[in-house]
């Protein structure tokens, strides 16, 4: 590309101040137009214009026993099938109905005496240790934010929980306790007694399936015999076959036994530029795009001016520039036909390569 052409930050720069009639710093400063051009470039392009080249491939990696990943949302905008996982095209959806209608998680309920560990005389209150029977356990997990697997203490009350752990006290009510995913149990009602941290009340072993619940967990007591009930869901861990994507989260099934390469198309955020690096050595993704993110910052700032007749005067410039970005998208995708059931059977002459019966 000759370097006389205009397409780096510099040039971004300098148009949007011919544009926006502030032709010095000390009206607003280089660092504010790229702040403005950021704010567009980043946020509002992605969003009007779904381009081919912001178009990626995504991948993560499976842990073993972990059922929830993180789409990282401050990269990627969203998600799109097919889904690969450890190379093989597997189910992808987004109905958690669809989902779960394939892959049941149903509850086992075990029901027993627990295990009075504390030593000497029984005391209601415990400690207490319980063995769950079917293992390995699936861990519960929070949502996307704060993370699948964040060890936030102030999110907790937002824990998709999968183990419940129940008993009856003394005075005869239900005193219950759920996972959050990181093998600690909790006890409910303290997310509503506006508590900073909030006490860990016994433990889970997801592999081993040892319960422990600490010395209080139960905060009123357990009389001495009476049944403590468990309901959690037991799992064979394989290679994953399908997923859902809801609430900016991946959960598979089945769950994974070791760790697997899951890929799939997403549409990323562009890199943003950055205002404390030389401005001529910073270029758009697509170098030609440097015109359409100058009208677009210059944009952002009549907007902040409430300069609505400027803003009326140059929305046609935006839209015409945003339409020959997309024209890349658009001439790109018409020598592809539409996909139909056929089109695997249509993409080739019967007979490609000669005369082989076999077309090859």
């Amino acid at each position: 590309m000759t370097a006389s052409l205009p397409f780096n930050v510099t040039d971004i720069i300098n148009k949007t101040r011919r544009i926006t009639a502030r032709p010095s710093p000390s009206q607003i400063s280089d660092a504010e137009i790229v702040r403005y051009a950021n704010t567009y470039y980043v946020f509002d392009m992605p969003e009007e214009l779904r381009m081919e080249s912001l178009r990626v491939n995504y991948q993560f990696l499976t842990n073993a026993n972990t059922p929830a990943y993180d789409l990282p949302t401050n990269i990627y905008l969203d998600v799109m099938p097919p889904v690969y996982i450890a190379g093989y095209q597997s189910y992808m959806t987004q109905s958690r109905e669809n989902f779960f209608r394939i892959n049941p998680e149903l509850n086992f309920l075990q029901q027993q005496s627990a295990t009075y560990t504390g030593g000497g005389a029984y005391n209601p209150l415990g400690p207490f240790q319980i063995q769950c029977t079917a293992t390995p356990i699936l861990r519960g997990f929070k949502p996307n934010p704060p993370g699948a697997y964040s060890l936030t203490t102030t999110e907790v009350s937002k824990i998709n929980w999968n183990v419940l752990v129940s008993g009856v006290d003394t005075v005869g009510n239900n005193q219950t306790l759920v996972d959050d995913g990181q093998g600690n149990l909790y006890r409910l009602s303290d997310f509503t007694n506006n508590i900073i941290t909030y006490p860990v009340r016994g433990t889970i072993d997801y592999i081993t399936g040892l319960v422990t619940i600490n010395s209080g967990g139960f905060v009123l007591g357990i009389p001495d015999l009476s049944s403590i009930t468990i309901q959690y869901i037991p799992y064979v861990a394989s290679r994953p076959q399908s997923c859902v994507f809801f609430q900016d989260q991946i959960l598979l099934y089945p769950i994974p036994d070791q760790a697997y390469t899951v890929s799939f198309e997403a549409y990323a955020y562009p890199i943003a530029f950055d205002v404390n690096t030389g401005f001529n050595v910073q270029v758009p993704q697509v170098i030609e795009w440097w015109q359409m993110i100058a009208v677009g910052a210059a944009m952002k700032i009549f907007e902040d001016a409430a300069d609505f007749e400027m803003m009326n005067k140059y929305l046609g410039v935006l839209k015409k520039y945003e339409s020959y970005a997309l024209r890349r998208t658009i001439v790109q995708q018409t020598s592809e036909r539409t996909a139909t059931i056929y089109t695997e059977q249509t993409a080739f002459p019967a007979y490609p390569f000669g005369n082989l019966f076999s077309g090859f």
